[in-house]
């Protein structure tokens, strides 16, 4: 890996913040280990394994065990096991501490396969609750500020609902994990499952693929190329981001002290501004020469998440200690400076 992820690796397996005594001599399993943030979370569990002397055994349930072990290559201290997030849970090694990661990122899946986005969300959510019920785990499932729809002109903390279309395809995600995160609550309350629920704004940093079809990707794909940024939308949807570091953090905390059948905000204040703000941030900060232009496309943007405002209340995360450190701009600096890393190698 790139050293810029290394330095988040390392960065985060040292953070004291982290309440590593709660993880000593534990089995933790991490769902989405080839993704972004369980790929994170997954490295940063196995570093402090081999540099400091923890007694944590890192289970990472993968669909693909050649790609995941190759992805893994020289990353020692984790065991690969074979799963499905169709699959039930029942063959899955016995854990104490589960984060579940794994799900569909991708728009245009969710639009091309709404049925199969739903049944890997909610299928593998119960399959991960039915573990966490058989093995007394604590587990945090990772949500996403989807949850909220459009939004709301007001400041949206954990008790506040969201509009969606449920007769919009791309609604497929958003409805599902509401729908789990109901299933969290659901299993807490009937089998006192210790499960909460991580609400991420949308996460980027290192280790985002150069071929990410994502917004955020893309400004910077064309920022490189010094290609005009092109908006297939008015840009208005406004909202929050956050560093996968400081994303990581939260989980780690999250699934060691996390309220069950409670939901956590987990955002950057800092970063709140509308698509088209970032894009004009991206372009003067990181583009050559680049310019933003609005070229909406209604059909192409079907793919996109639902316009609206959604600004997120981060006080419960803040209370348990959390606090964001790298803003929007020091996002998009990390990413590209990983890119470049890898054209480089």
């Amino acid at each position: 890996m790139v050293a810029v992820y290394n330095k988040d690796v390392e960065s985060l397996a040292a953070d004291e913040r982290i309440p590593w005594d709660s993880f000593q001599d534990k089995r933790v399993l991490v769902t989405g280990a080839t993704g972004l943030v369980g790929g994170l979370c997954a490295r940063t569990l196995a570093y402090r394994v081999g540099h400091h002397d923890a007694g944590i055994q890192v289970i990472l349930p993968v669909r693909d065990l050649e790609v995941a072990r190759k992805k893994f290559s020289g990353c020692a201290n984790a065991d690969f096991v074979h799963w499905d997030a169709t699959q039930d849970s029942a063959l899955l090694p016995e854990c104490d501490y589960i984060i579940h990661c794994a799900c569909p990122t991708d728009s245009a899946f969710m639009v091309e396969h709404p049925v199969q986005t739903i049944d890997a969300i909610v299928t593998g959510t119960r399959s991960m609750l039915e573990l966490a019920r058989r093995c007394s785990a604590r587990m945090c499932y990772v949500s996403s500020m989807e949850v909220y729809g459009s939004g709301s002109d007001e400041t949206l903390d954990e008790q506040c609902g969201g509009r969606l279309d449920a007769m919009n395809v791309r609604s497929s995600y958003p409805q599902a994990k509401q729908l789990a995160e109901t299933l969290c609550a659901a299993y807490a309350s009937q089998y006192d499952t210790d499960a909460c629920v991580a609400r991420l704004a949308q996460t980027f940093g290192p280790g985002i693929r150069n071929d990410d079809r994502r917004v955020f990707a893309e400004f910077a794909r064309r920022c490189v190329a010094g290609e005009d940024i092109v908006l297939l939308t008015d840009g208005s949807k406004s909202n929050m981001y956050v560093y996968t570091a400081d994303a990581v953090r939260a989980l780690l905390m999250l699934v060691a002290r996390g309220e069950a059948g409670a939901a956590y905000n987990v955002a950057n204040p800092q970063t709140f501004c509308s698509v088209y703000e970032m894009a004009r941030m991206v372009a003067s900060r990181f583009g050559t020469s680049s310019d933003v232009r609005r070229v909406v496309n209604p059909d192409a943007a079907r793919r996109f998440a639902t316009s609206g405002r959604i600004y997120m209340d981060v006080t419960r995360m803040r209370e348990m200690g959390w606090e964001p450190e790298v803003d929007l701009a020091g996002m998009y600096e990390r990413l590209l400076d990983s890119w470049s890393e890898e054209n480089n190698e």
